[in-house]
C-alpha cells in the first residue's frame, strides 16, 4: 500500500500543524513566564484545557468509556508528560526557543531503546548508530565543561526520556479509548502538580497580557494534544513522525522573530545530527516494518 494513502496523508497534515501549534504554545508560555512563574502560568492554563476538554469528552459521548480509564498506562502516560512537561517548561525560560525544540525532538531517538524495552521491537545496527550520532548532536548542544554543563539545558535535555516513555505507552492503548479522555487525563495530571508547586512557591497577581498569553497558550496546547493523539493513531509511524522535525522550522523563524535567538555554529551542528539521526531511525522503522509484512529478515536494522 503506498505511503501517501490518504490516512498518512491526513496524519502528516495533523502532526505537521501539532508541531507548529506546540512552538507556538512554547513560545506563549516563554512570553508569559517573563513576568508570572512558569508553574503558576502552566496551572492557570491547564485549568482551561481540562475544562475544555472534559466539555469537548462530554459532548462527543466518550465519557461512556470512561470505564476504560482503570487501564494503568492511561496513568503512566500522565505521569510520564507530567514529568516532562515539568522539568521542560520549568527550563524553557532560561533556553533559546530553538535549542528547546531542537532537544525534544531527541525524543524519536529515544523512543527506540524504550521500545525494545517494552515493545520487545528489535533494534539493529544502523538503528544504534543513529542514536548514537543523535546524541552526539545532544551533547553539542548542552556542551559538558569540566566547569560543568548549564543545568537548564540538562533539564531540558532530559525531559526527552518522559516525553519518550509517555508515546511508548501511547502505542500500547487501545484504539477503541477515546483521544479526548486521553488528553483530558494527562491535562489533569500536570494541571494538578503545576497548581500544587505554583501554591507552594506562592501565588502573584497577573495582568490582562499574561490572561491573555495563558489563554492562547490554552488554546493552543489542548489543540496540539488532540491532533498529536490522532496523527499517532491514523498514519504510518514512521512517516507521521518525520513531520514532527517541521517543529524546528517554526521554533528558529519564532525565536529570531520575537527574541533575537539565532543558534551558534556549534548547536546549529548539534540540531543537523539530532534532525539527520532522528529521520534515518524513522526511515529505518518503516523499512523494518514493511520487511515485516513481506517477511524478509533485516540482521543489521
Amino acid at each position: 500500500m503506498s505511503v501517501w494513502r490518504s490516512d498518512n496523508i491526513r496524519a502528516a497534515g495533523a502532526m505537521t500543524l501539532a508541531s507548529a501549534v506546540f512552538v507556538f504554545n512554547d513560545a506563549a508560555m516563554k512570553h508569559v513566564a517573563e513576568s508570572v512563574p512558569m508553574m503558576q502560568a502552566m496551572s492557570v492554563r491547564g485549568v482551561a484545557v481540562s475544562f475544555v476538554l472534559a466539555v469537548l469528552a462530554y459532548a462527543t459521548g466518550a465519557f461512556k468509556r470512561v470505564g476504560m480509564l482503570t487501564n494503568p498506562l492511561v496513568w503512566a502516560r500522565a505521569a510520564s508528560e507530567m514529568v516532562g512537561s515539568v522539568g521542560f517548561m520549568s527550563a524553557l525560560p532560561h533556553v533559546p526557543l530553538a535549542i528547546a525544540t531542537a532537544l525534544g525532538m531527541a525524543t524519536p531517538l529515544l523512543l527506540l531503546p524504550l521500545a525494545w524495552i517494552f515493545l520487545g521491537q528489535k533494534i539493529g545496527v544502523r538503528r544504534v548508530g543513529a542514536i548514537v550520532a543523535g546524541f552526539a548532536g545532544v551533547l553539542l548542544i548542552v556542551r559538558p565543561t569540566a566547569d560543568g554543563v548549564d543545568l537548564w539545558l540538562l533539564l531540558a535535555a532530559s525531559s526527552v526520556l518522559f516525553f519518550a516513555l509517555r508515546d511508548v505507552a501511547t502505542r500500547r492503548l487501545p484504539p477503541e479509548l477515546p483521544a479526548l479522555l486521553i488528553a483530558l487525563v494527562m491535562s489533569m495530571t500536570v494541571t494538578a502538580a503545576t497548581s500544587v508547586l505554583a501554591f507552594s512557591a506562592g501565588w502573584q497577581p497577573m495582568g490582562p497580557s499574561e490572561w491573555l498569553g495563558v489563554f492562547a497558550a490554552a488554546v493552543l496546547v489542548g489543540t496540539g494534544y488532540l491532533l498529536m493523539v490522532s496523527a499517532m493513531r491514523i498514519g504510518d509511524i514512521a512517516m507521521t513522525g518525520s513531520f514532527r522535525y517541521t517543529a524546528m522550522v517554526f521554533a528558529v523563524a519564532l525565536g529570531w522573530f520575537v527574541w533575537g535567538e539565532l543558534p551558534d555554529l556549534a548547536a546549529w551542528c548539534g540540531i543537523a545530527l539530532i534532525l539527520a539521526s532522528g529521520l534515518y531511525a524513522l526511515h529505518r522503522e518503516r523499512v523494518r516494518a514493511l520487511n515485516a509484512r513481506a517477511r524478509v529478515p533485516q540482521a543489521s536494522d
